[in-house]
């Protein structure tokens, strides 16, 4: 924890962080469209460029060979966000182990992967961390957030994992962003760390409730849609 996690305030502060403090003038990061709308303003922020890479209807699947054509000596990262915000795209395992090979053949391209959803999944998906894959950690800053898991987008409370000599660099631009997150929340929320589990089930199967609610009333209206 003293050299791999660094509290920040909210996941938006985590990307800010981890862009800010990898990136240099002409430096190039992948994003999937459509994207979170704060990484292209932080990615232009740190001097760098966005190309992007626009996910494949109607499952928004990836084009693999898409990708790899935009990877060049200027790539510094891919950022990957799953589950994704806005369209609920989920990476499989599949797709996963196909990234952690292109990292592989991409040595000096760095992993970002904002999964600050990833308890509210709905089957068959299952969320999968890129770092996991073998040979990714080394490799790969991981942003979530409380704010998210426990629906107090208020708290602004989110963390990166990364390993140490990232680490350092998330932590340098942060310093001069925040400096810190709340401290008395860090605490409460510290309170809470082992009854997560329950919570983030009962979450899970709420929120399962409502897509289904959802899709029931796009169902009378008779209105095509794609089930999340």
């Amino acid at each position: 924890p003293d050299t791999e996690i660094t509290v920040c305030s909210g996941a938006t502060e985590g990307i800010a962080a981890v862009l800010l403090g990898l990136l240099n003038p002409g430096d190039e990061v992948i994003l999937f469209e459509p994207f979170y709308d704060s990484y292209p303003a932080c990615v232009a922020m740190a001097g760098a460029s966005a190309r992007f890479l626009p996910l494949q209807l109607p499952d928004f699947s990836v084009d693999w060979q898409a990708l790899e054509a935009l990877i060049n000596a200027k790539t510094r990262a891919i950022l990957v966000n799953t589950p994704g915000n806005p369209c609920g795209k989920v990476f499989s395992g599949e797709e996963l182990a196909q990234l952690a090979a292109l990292g592989q053949r991409h040595p000096h391209v760095l992993f970002i992967t904002d999964e600050v959803y990833e308890h509210i999944v709905f089957a068959p998906a299952v969320h999968a961390c890129l770092a996991a894959q073998p040979g990714m950690r080394e490799r790969t800053l991981v942003i979530s957030s409380f704010s998210k898991t426990l629906s107090m987008t208020g708290w602004k409370v989110g963390y990166v994992f990364a390993p140490a000599h990232l680490t350092a660099a998330v932590r340098a631009s942060h310093q001069f962003l925040t400096f810190c997150s709340a401290s008395p929340l860090q605490a409460a929320l510290a309170e809470v760390m082992d009854r997560l589990p329950d919570y983030v089930a009962e979450l899970s199967q709420e929120y399962l409730q409502r897509r289904d609610m959802w899709c029931s009333l796009l169902d009378q209206a008779a209105l095509p849609y794609r089930v999340p």
